[in-house]
């Protein structure tokens, strides 16, 4: 990267900082060019179309199962070891975030992990919190839309609930979303023209 990149990317970093300070969430649109989520959103079509991506679930290890009254969309996760080039890209920039996040926030996170997301018209995954009761790895939630052209009336919005307001975030491709992940309650709504498209991963210090 040039320096110019680099001051971009710095700028980026603390803008996603800074809304979790001030709002509690960060949000940044524009968070990766369109052409490496257009790559991004190939990838996903691709798993959905060879049935690679199977149903979600809820609860952890230990308590895990599948109810499509309170979760529906199906995830693959990504290898941290992929040599696909898009996928590349997406993981160098989020340890390149860790490690900014590391030396001027002190947050000692040590890895992270990812999935696609993909909900199908009409599935949704109702109001809940990204950290398990038991295992409390997962420290920051971070979410990167892969959606293209993406309007009001296409529904699939996040919400966020904040303590006196509740905040409605539009799943536009390239927009990252930054929160805590056992401070934050949110919900995916359905989306009512086609299917909605993420990825979503955790920053954890385990």
């Amino acid at each position: 990267m040039n320096k110019a990149d680099e001051l971009f990317e710095f700028h980026q970093f603390e803008s996603l900082i800074q809304g979790l300070i001030d709002n509690k969430f960060g949000c940044c649109d524009d968070f990766f060019e369109p052409p490496i989520i257009c790559g991004l959103r190939a990838i996903s079509d691709e798993l959905n179309r060879k049935k690679e991506a199977v149903a979600a679930g809820i609860g952890s290890s230990n308590d895990f199962h599948q109810n499509l009254a309170v979760r529906g969309d199906k995830i693959k996760w990504i290898d941290d070891t992929s040599i696909n080039p898009f996928e590349l890209i997406y993981l160098s920039k989020v340890n390149r975030f860790i490690t900014h996040l590391n030396s001027t926030c002190f947050t000692d996170i040590k890895s992270f992990e990812s999935h696609y997301a993909m909900y199908e018209m009409g599935r949704f995954y109702k109001r809940h919190i990204d950290q398990f009761k038991i295992v409390k790895g997962r420290q920051f939630s971070i979410i990167l839309y892969l959606n293209q052209d993406w309007n009001d009336g296409d529904g699939g919005n996040l919400s966020l609930y904040l303590d006196h307001e509740v905040r409605h975030i539009m799943p536009i491709g390239g927009r990252m979303i930054f929160f805590r992940s056992d401070e934050m309650e949110h919900e995916v709504h359905p989306s009512l023209t086609r299917n909605r498209q993420s990825i979503a991963g955790w920053l954890k210090n385990d």
